[in-house]
């Protein structure tokens, strides 16, 4: 396990996309969660410090854990059941965000969830290389 600890926002925000990156690689297959990625302190008095533990077991992206939730949140009600685009591109689908691709940025435009959706698209082709 690595345990990487930083304390500036802007390394905050490295160290997490740092975890989603290695979480998306495909050199480590497995069929594990995402990166604990928790928030804590040294001291009473310091500000919170992000630690994110990156494990051989957090390659894996989980569609109804990790991509469904950020979909949901973005895209809600409309590319969801009884919203007026779900009969076209239902978005509580894995194989609709597969054909998207990249243009789901239109909607997703944070460089976290767009990491995040590219790791899954990323795993998506690694697994179809393989199967052939």
């Amino acid at each position: 396990m690595q345990i990487v600890t930083h304390k500036s926002a802007r390394w905050r925000v490295i160290g997490q996309l740092l975890a989603i990156a290695l979480a998306s690689s495909s050199c480590v297959k497995s069929k594990a969660s995402a990166p604990a990625v928790t928030l804590s302190a040294n001291k009473a008095s310091e500000a919170p410090v992000l630690v994110t533990a990156v494990t051989a077991d957090s390659s894996r992206i989980d569609f109804a854990t990790q991509i469904q939730p950020l979909l949901s949140a973005r895209c809600q009600p409309c590319h969801f059941p009884g919203g007026k685009m779900y009969a076209r591109l239902p978005f509580d689908r894995p194989e609709t965000i597969r054909l998207l691709g990249d243009k789901l940025f239109t909607r997703i435009r944070d460089t976290q969830g767009q990491a995040l959706v590219r790791g899954f698209l990323a795993q998506t082709a690694d697994s179809a290389q393989a199967e052939q």
